[in-house]
């Protein structure tokens, strides 16, 4: 009897260590139970800004009688002005098109403004512009995603056209936007920032819809410009990103490494680089997401918002749902142009990318210094120019390159190489080819500039 009772205590005393021990294991803090109000309390790194602020058109496409126009230079305030107009209009008589081609969409001598996205959008993140029509954003919501906006003048009516290329699906409706107020804003084709443009495909040509891309048809000059840095106080993320602020280990209290400032605690990590270029912030997941959250957009958004992590222009430029998560992508922007290249290969530091697993933020990198992008340190930008090729030159170097094909490209734009010595940061315009997620410099040869000879 005795015996028995041993027996069965040494195995209630297994079964207790194998929890305790599964328990320690998979025991995961999450990182929303911060101390709201220390966190209310701690130093923001910069204003907050909306949705709308990060989230927008990269471009905007003119079309009048089969010819096209493509905004080049700059921020351009008809574009704020235009957009609240376009989702303050009551959209309506929403239908889901199938198979479309390309002469649905883009071969007519209608008047068009194409809005021209730098990644497709969810459907999810612009619920709020069916409210009229709630029935077609809840049907389509998960599968749908589209990378252009058009708003074509029927001459009575206003219709608009949300494109998916990869779906071959345009999901179409109208607007009661006044057509005047649309003539308006067409007007803005004959501005100094816009260019007369060649068009192209690019992506797989086999389809009957086919993505166009628009270059500048003459030769564009963009200047090369410098920019004193504020390093950003990494300290400030702590209350953010460690729910318990006194088991974080600093680099005075020992935590140092091959010249980088390391915090962390049991179970996190943020690094700076030696540099002081790029902040790397890690809470790894014991287990995988479903990877099925579009939401990761505006997740991203509310994550760095809340401390104010915008704290240069940038622009949602990717994202991406997978097994191993969600994650998204902010690219820095000056003077309305993407800084696509910073001259290294293993740190992009004009990006703030933000990866969330089992709704929890795992990982989080980003610059680690900022710029006034309004106060250039040349007192003569103008004298700073560096000419372009033109769209046809563009066109031609692509079709020279061993190395990239017009199936296999995404996108082509212009934007800046930046650079970052001491405490200056330099960009310099290229012309650029994306393929296979990444960004190519397609000029790096001809137009390869002199950062140092900024100084």
């Amino acid at each position: 009897m005795v015996e028995h009772v041993k027996t069965v205590f040494l195995s209630l005393l297994v079964i207790i260590s194998l929890i305790l021990t599964w328990q320690l294991w998979t025991y995961q803090p999450e990182l929303g139970l911060l101390d709201e109000e220390s966190v209310e309390e701690s130093e923001q790194l910069a204003d907050q800004v909306e949705l709308a602020d990060v989230v927008g058109p990269a471009n905007i496409a003119f079309h009048r009688d089969n010819e096209q126009w493509i905004t080049v230079h700059g921020s351009f305030d008809f574009v704020d002005d235009m957009t609240t107009d376009l989702f303050s209009s009551e959209w309506s008589h929403f239908e889901m098109l199938e198979g479309v081609g390309q002469e649905r969409v883009y071969e007519s001598d209608e008047d068009k403004i194409e809005l021209i996205f730098p990644t497709p959008l969810p459907l999810t993140l612009v619920e709020s512009w069916f409210e009229d029509d709630p029935s077609i954003a809840e049907q389509e919501e998960n599968t749908f995603h589209f990378e252009r906006l058009l708003m074509v003048d029927e001459g009575g009516a206003l219709r608009v056209q949300l494109v998916s290329f990869d779906d071959e699906q345009v999901l179409e409706g109208y607007i009661d936007m006044d057509i005047e107020t649309f003539q308006t804003y067409m007007e803005q084709m004959d501005g100094s920032s816009v260019s007369y443009a060649t068009e192209a495909h690019v992506g797989e040509d086999s389809g009957s819809l086919q993505k166009p891309v628009y270059l500048p048809s003459e030769t564009i000059s963009y200047p090369q410009l410098q920019f004193n840095t504020t390093s950003i106080d990494e300290e400030a993320l702590l209350p953010y990103l460690f729910p318990d602020q006194e088991s974080v280990v600093t680099p005075d209290s020992g935590s140092y490494a091959q010249g980088d400032q390391l915090y962390h605690s049991s179970d996190r990590q943020m690094r700076v680089s030696r540099f002081g270029n790029y902040i790397e912030y890690d809470y790894p997941q014991n287990e995988l997401s479903d990877g099925r959250d579009e939401q990761i957009i505006s997740d991203a958004y509310t994550f760095i918002n809340a401390h104010g992590g915008f704290t240069n222009n940038y622009q949602l430029y990717d994202w991406n749902v997978s097994g191993g998560g969600e994650s998204a992508q902010f690219r820095m922007h000056v003077d309305g142009m993407p800084v696509l290249d910073t001259n290294s290969s293993w740190l992009d530091y004009a990006s703030i990318n933000v990866t969330q697993q089992n709704d929890v933020i795992s990982s989080y990198d980003r610059p680690a210094f900022m710029f006034d992008e309004n106060e250039p340190l040349d007192e003569n930008p103008e004298g700073q120019m560096q000419e372009l090729l033109d769209g046809e030159e563009v066109l031609a170097e692509v079709e020279e390159s061993n190395s990239l094909e017009l199936d296999d490209i995404e996108d082509i734009r212009i934007g800046y190489a930046l650079e970052r010595v001491d405490t200056y940061v330099y960009v310099v315009p290229h012309w650029y080819a994306k393929s296979d997620g990444s960004w190519i410099r397609l000029d790096g040869e001809d137009q390869e500039g002199d950062l140092s000879g900024l100084e």
